[in-house]
């Protein structure tokens, strides 16, 4: 595989970008080589500058999940692109993507769109604090909800795959109100919650965890967490800024059963333009501004290009429903597959799936929190993302990160991408 221009590129973005990258795991640091810069894409396929072809399991970290450039989404945004691209001022188009989200969500009564999923999680944390008067949150190792000051505390996705410990610039006070607990570990959580008694403004979780691999909630987790939050008069917040719209139309909340007080959006919901939400129960979203007194604004916030391109995305998933169990039967024959051959290959591995998002673990152990993730065998990562990136296969450039399906994606697809971890295998071991 020929990445001369992608080289090129890369340096040339070093002189201007920090890292040549605006987001940090694009920079290939924890795999190692050069990281590929795309020119196109199509349905399933990524296309580089050096005019390479790559089966993409990203879906840009999510959003894409109908496939890249789909028809209907880039028409509509064609349409609405000719009346201008920002007015700063109120739309219908906002109300009609609200009045959607509501339709399709269980829980939610009133929604702030937002332009980013750190936006979105950022601000239901100081609307949680706001409304109960309380400071102090809760949220588990390895979870990601976005790079403000109060999640940057033991999280996972970028900053485990930096090996990022503490960051610079997020002050003691800021760190100490951010207390941590271990994913699936709902005793350390009570013990916690009791020490902390009073204090405690929310609670924030990943449902379905994607920034350190795909963890999933042991049984009883989620629910002792709800049971908890209405004990003490804690805010649950579910940050679903990638399960929401892609586990199912009513996302984690629908799909586990477990109602959450608050929940964060992005990814889907924005059909790949920079969108985020946070939304809930009425009696707490009334206190924002200018309802209540919490205060959040922004300039581009419901912007008339991201709301176009999510109202067609959301309309087209609620319409379609049957497209969540073509992406989770998908992903099954995905995994059954890869099962196969890493079987085959007799090495230690986890395979964790839920839905349309799947990651492989180079483990002995079952991976259902940041200290197992940590622990396998992310060097045998890197020779395996780098063996598949050379077989045109697109993985995450990271351990910690879960695979995204998309609905472009063809079982020859599939079979392809099985085959090159077979092949793979034989080459790195």
């Amino acid at each position: 595989m020929i990445i001369e221009e992608s080289k090129r590129l890369f340096e040339r973005a070093q002189h201007s970008i920090p890292g040549g990258v605006n987001s940090p795991v694009r920079a290939f640091k924890s795999v190692g080589g050069t990281p590929i810069f795309i020119s196109k894409a199509k349905g399933a396929y990524l296309y580089d500058v050096d005019g390479n072809k790559y089966i993409d399991f990203i879906a840009s970290w999510g959003p894409m999940i109908l496939g890249h450039a789909y028809d209907e989404v880039i028409e509509a945004i064609q349409e609405q692109a000719v009346f201008s691209t920002s007015y700063g001022a109120p739309t219908e188009l906002e109300i009609k993507m609200a009045e959607l989200i509501k339709s399709m969500v269980p829980n939610v009564d009133l929604i702030r769109m937002v332009s980013s999923g750190t936006e979105a999680c950022m601000s239901a944390i100081r609307v949680a604090r706001g409304y109960t008067g309380k400071n102090k949150i809760v949220k588990f190792e390895g979870c990601y909800h976005g790079h403000a000051d109060s999640f940057l505390v033991k999280a996972g996705s970028g900053m485990a795959t930096l090996n990022i410990q503490t960051v610079p610039g997020v002050t003691g006070g800021v760190a100490n109100d951010t207390l941590t607990c271990a994913y699936n570990d709902l005793d350390a959580l009570t013990q916690l919650v009791h020490l902390y008694k009073g204090e405690i403004a929310a609670i924030i979780i990943e449902p379905v965890v994607g920034n350190m691999g795909c963890i999933i909630p042991q049984q009883g987790f989620l629910e002792g967490i709800r049971k908890i939050c209405d004990e003490q008069e804690i805010v649950f917040i579910f940050d679903e800024v990638m399960t929401g719209f892609r586990l199912s139309a009513g996302g984690a909340q629908e799909t586990l059963k477990v109602d959450a007080d608050l929940v964060t959006y992005g990814k889907v919901i924005g059909g790949g333009m920079p969108v985020g939400a946070f939304g809930g129960k009425r009696y707490i979203m009334e206190s924002v501004a200018p309802l209540g007194n919490v205060y959040q604004a922004g300039t581009l916030s419901g912007n008339p290009l991201a709301m176009i391109a999510g109202y067609t995305t959301l309309s087209i998933l609620k319409n379609n429903p049957g497209i969540y169990k073509e992406l989770s039967d998908k992903t099954t024959y995905l995994k059954e597959g890869l099962n196969r051959v890493l079987t085959a290959a007799n090495i230690p591995f986890v395979i964790n799936q839920f839905g349309s998002m799947i990651s492989v673990h180079f483990s002995d152990h079952p991976v259902n929190d940041f200290e197992s993730a940590a622990s396998a065998n992310n060097e045998l990562f890197k020779k395996y993302f780098h063996a598949m990136l050379n077989r045109g296969i697109y993985l995450p450039p990271s351990a910690f990160e879960s695979w995204f399906l998309n609905n472009a994606l063809t079982y020859e697809d599939l079979d392809k991408t099985i085959l090159a971890t077979e092949q793979a295998l034989r080459e790195i071991l």
